[in-house]
């Protein structure tokens, strides 16, 4: 079904759509990887000189060069790469709902992420989060395990190892470490102090092993100990200036005032990115008394609760399809609400304790990359596959309920 529903998506709603400026790079640059000539500037590919370039962190380029080797590099093709991606979330949403809830549960969110209309469109739009949505559930996934079976030495390696990946696919997922992994080792059922945090610690080693190879490459190749460059600085540039500090968009991202803080001088790649953020961060500065607004404008549309017309248009940019994402964006507020509420009463139900973390920390991700940067429902994703546990607890709710009452009407001694 995931499958097939993502397959369909690509052949047949997205064929006309042209691809976004991010898919594009991640395209020629999973194509630099595969050909031996590494993670450079893409357009240096066509200009003589290869240049260095730490832009965006590395996982999803590298899983473009492996699935390109395997299915060739036409756009079609890379646009498939979110097939398997979507494949192990619906997978993974099963098995985390089973372990929240119970299996009808787990099986029934799992069908409506296969199905998500959002979850379709990330899984074929050539950008990371083909896998930062798998990578988040199995780090929830292990951290579950470890908070409610106790410490295994091999689930807190691997959960270390797992949020490592995360942050070398999306670099603001460095809060799940912080969020997750870490409070979950650290509340351990049944594990004395000593062990929790000698767990902690080796969760923390682990994620420094597999982050700290790419920043030290990164400071030998651009100068700079950081994950990425141009992806975050961008990402502030453009969303802290007049066209988004007021007018139709507010609460979102511009280009053009990325243009305006970029230096035209030929610039090294990190002075470009320091360049950015010191224009984004006077800017705020001087603009203080509008950042409440503007922070609720960033919530509200990372949540899907705003003019769908406009949230659709803006991810017309990113290899979507318009009309696809009107419908979906009014079903993304509809499940932020509803998949609120089914987790509360589940939480109530199962008396949960720190598995509160394991539901709550993608929501509050979602909402803290949002305030941090700017408001695109895209970015809810990694929170998506949860919400939809929430809500596939509350329909087998109602419908146990409405059972019961129906077998008490239909029971002869409780007829009045």
């Amino acid at each position: 079904m995931a499958v097939a529903a993502r397959v369909a998506y690509v052949l047949w709603v997205l064929g006309p759509v042209r691809s976004g400026l991010d898919a594009i790079w991640y395209q020629l640059q999973g194509g630099s990887i595969l050909a031996g000539t590494g993670y450079v500037v893409p357009t240096s590919l066509f200009e003589g000189e290869l240049t260095p370039t730490a832009a965006f962190p590395p996982v999803y380029p590298a899983y473009q060069a492996l699935w390109q080797w395997m299915f060739g590099p036409g756009a079609t093709a890379v646009r498939m790469a979110g097939v398997v991606p979507g494949v192990v979330t619906v997978v993974l949403v099963a098995i985390l709902g089973r372990a929240l809830a119970d299996a009808r549960v787990g099986l029934l969110a799992a069908g409506a992420v296969a199905l998500s209309p959002t979850l379709v469109a990330a899984d074929s739009s050539t950008m990371s989060e083909n896998l930062t949505v798998p990578l988040v559930l199995a780090a929830l996934v292990l951290a579950h395990r470890v908070l409610t079976k106790g410490i295994g030495w091999t689930s807190v390696i691997a959960l270390g190892a797992v949020c490592g990946v995360a942050v070398l696919t999306r670099q603001d997922l460095a809060l799940i470490v912080v969020l997750v992994a870490l409070p979950a080792v650290l509340a351990s059922a049944g594990t004395g102090m000593r062990a929790r945090l000698s767990a902690a610690a080796l969760v923390v080693l682990v994620v420094v092993a597999v982050v700290g190879p790419w920043m030290w490459r990164n400071h030998r190749a651009v100068g700079t100990y950081a994950v990425s460059t141009i992806s975050p600085s961008s990402a502030l540039a453009g969303s802290n200036c007049d066209a988004t500090f007021g007018g139709p968009g507010l609460g979102s991202w511009s280009f053009p005032c990325v243009v305006d803080a970029t230096p035209t001088g030929g610039e090294p790649e990190v002075e470009v990115a320091d360049a950015q953020r010191t224009r984004a961060t006077e800017y705020v500065r001087t603009h203080l008394s509008g950042v409440p607004l503007v922070l609720a404008a960033r919530t509200s549309r990372v949540w899907a609760a705003w003019d769908p017309r406009d949230l659709a248009r803006r991810d017309a940019d990113e290899t979507r399809r318009y009309g696809w994402q009107v419908v979906s964006r009014p079903l993304d507020a509809v499940l932020a609400v509803v998949g609120v509420i089914g987790l509360v009463r589940l939480g109530r139900r199962r008396a949960w304790g720190w598995e509160w973390l394991i539901v709550a920390a993608p929501l509050v991700m979602v909402s803290v990359s949002a305030a941090a940067s700017y408001g695109n429902p895209r970015f809810n994703v990694t929170a998506l596959p949860v919400l939809s546990i929430g809500a596939a607890s509350l329909l087998t709710g109602l419908i146990d309920a409405k059972r019961s009452d129906a077998a008490v009407r239909d029971d002869p001694v409780n007829r009045p």
